[in-house]
């Protein structure tokens, strides 16, 4: 059983990563979705949703934010205890360790995001400087992780973080965006869930090349990281791998029967989305285990 400082770095972790695939979720809808769903909802409409989606973008770059502050905390606790996670030993882990010299790119780039979103919810140019920013901020993720100092272990988890977030990160995005302009009665909540379903509907072509970017790109990790393959379930690292795996394939599972359902659905046909949002819930699962894995230590 993980000791309590390695449970809250997990948790920090798990908050800055839940945080950064809405981040890159927000992006996902804004660039690859929306422009799919004009004919079922209207340019119109799809103007509406920007401001709502940028909104949503600004809560999620203010959270990752918090997570980089939480983590100088928790990585402190990590390296000296609960009783020595004083002024000067915080000082000395953000400004003056190794990792926190990775820390601090993060930091950065994680204020610069939060410009960046409150910028596009004002002006809907700033949205490239938003998504620039996030790309941004993507790329120091691995840094701080198993991949640092390793060039090819940075890449590949930068592009299955990257993947990741334009699969499962525009899947949340699209269950938690508020539409606005809409009044509050059951018609209105009928016209909200059709906009979902609608944008849903439109999900595969996305969601099919990301989710196999992500299997690929994380495949290649976990061999470099597990070594030889009695390692998956003789070592932690690798008996954790293998419930992450299991999980996405629960999440893929879920996406294969969501895409079945709602290509069969006619348009005037609202549907449930019961697996829609257990797909969500799993996602969630993934991000956690994930969390958990960075704190574990590889055998290879």
């Amino acid at each position: 059983m993980p000791d309590p400082a390695v449970w809250l770095e997990a948790g920090a972790k798990a908050l800055l990563y839940t945080s950064l695939l809405l981040l890159i979720g927000a992006n996902g809808l804004r660039w690859l979705l929306l422009p799919r769903c004009e004919e079922g909802l209207g340019p119109v409409r799809i103007r509406q949703l920007e401001p709502s989606l940028a909104r949503l973008a600004l809560r999620a770059a203010l959270c990752a934010l918090g997570a980089c502050a939480l983590r100088v905390w928790t990585h402190t606790v990590s390296a000296f205890g609960f009783a020595d996670a004083n002024w000067d030993n915080l000082k000395l882990i953000a400004l003056q360790s190794r990792w926190g010299q990775s820390w601090k790119l993060q930091a950065a780039a994680a204020v610069i995001a939060v410009i960046a979103c409150a910028a596009a919810g004002r002006w809907r140019a700033a949205w490239l400087f938003e998504t620039l920013a996030v790309l941004l901020f993507t790329a120091t993720i691995p840094l701080l992780g198993h991949a640092a100092g390793d060039a090819l272990r940075v890449g590949l988890h930068g592009v299955h973080i990257l993947a990741a977030g334009i699969w499962l990160g525009s899947l949340a995005v699209t269950l938690l965006l508020r539409i606005s302009n809409v009044e509050r009665d059951s018609a209105a909540r009928t016209a909200t869930r059709h906009i979902r379903l609608t944008i849903l509907r439109q999900f595969w072509p996305v969601a099919l090349p990301s989710a196999a970017t992500t299997a690929v790109a994380g495949l290649v990790a976990a061999y470099l990281y597990v070594g030889t393959l009695s390692n998956l379930w003789t070592t932690a690292y690798g008996r954790m791998l293998l419930l992450k795996v299991a999980l996405v394939g629960a999440v893929a599972g879920c996406g294969f029967v969501n895409w079945r359902r709602l290509r069969r659905t006619i348009p005037n046909e609202t549907g449930s989305l019961a697996i829609v949002l257990l797909e969500a819930f799993l996602a969630v699962a993934v991000v956690l285990v994930t969390a958990l894995l960075t704190e574990t230590g590889h055998p290879g």
